[in-house]
């Protein structure tokens, strides 16, 4: 399985928005997936694959892990790291 070899935040939402980042994730210090979006739900943070809008109206994964384990590794690492820019967002306005 490929190691997530660093995640970047390349863009933040608001609060209101139920789309809270997009990330750029590179695995094996080789490939980039961007794209990836960190959404909110009543039940938490999850991830979304990249995607395209097809003819028809409906989205289209344009990457995705193939097995369970690997959707969760990469959500783990994503959303790790974004709690910790959140947490450093939240202590920047506090000073």
């Amino acid at each position: 399985m490929a190691k997530v070899t660093d995640v970047r935040i390349r863009k933040g939402y608001e609060e209101e928005s139920k789309v809270r980042a997009v990330v750029s994730v590179t695995l094996d210090d080789a490939y980039v997936i961007h794209g990836i979006k960190v959404l909110k739900s009543e039940e938490g943070y999850f991830i979304a694959m990249p995607s395209k809008k097809l003819k028809e109206g409906d989205y289209k994964d344009i990457f995705h892990p193939i097995s369970t384990e690997a959707r969760q590794t990469l959500q783990k690492e994503v959303l790790e790291l974004f709690e910790i820019e959140l947490e450093k967002l939240k202590q920047q306005e506090e000073e």
